[in-house]
């Protein structure tokens, strides 16, 4: 199982303060990584005590989990989840966000979880499907994974 977090800065507010985009982006998001959307986009503005911390959260579930985002406006920062209990390309979940919300300043955090799950469909998939011709052990597993993250924020700061 497989939970990204990928944390956007120097987003342009008036995209974060537009509904109608990020409704689309958490619509376009489970096609784009190849999951199959179970639900329709639920998003809700979020009123707090300090207007600063006030912006949109939303969800959609997907066949294996979520994909969620939180936006702030006045901070131009927006972060986004993607969990799935079925392996996902890092790297296009990475490059998908940075293309939407125009920003290379990125945060990722990776996570496998559920590292001793008896899922048959978990235990025979790659971490990230990069060569699908080849079935990964474990170890080889954790050593993509160790490695794609900051390839990917590499080819992001170029």
């Amino acid at each position: 199982m497989q939970h990204m977090m990928i944390d956007l800065y120097g987003c342009d507010a008036g995209l974060l303060a537009k509904a109608s985009f990020l409704r689309q982006v958490l619509d376009d998001y489970p096609d784009f990584i190849g999951m199959e959307k179970v639900s329709s986009v639920e998003l809700r503005y979020i009123k707090t005590t300090n207007p600063l911390d006030d912006g949109l959260s939303g969800f959609v579930i997907i066949a294996t989990s979520h994909v969620s985002l939180h936006a702030w406006p006045p901070y131009g920062m927006v972060n986004i989840d993607v969990f799935s209990c079925e392996p996902f390309n890092e790297a296009a979940v990475v490059r998908f966000a940075a293309e939407r919300f125009q920003t290379e300043d990125i945060e990722v955090h990776a996570v496998e979880r559920a590292t001793r799950s008896p899922r048959v469909s978990y235990a025979r998939r790659p971490l990230v499907r990069t060569d699908i011709s080849r079935p990964m052990a474990g170890a080889d597993r954790q050593k993509e994974h160790d490695t794609l993250i900051p390839k990917v924020v590499a080819s992001l700061e170029v």
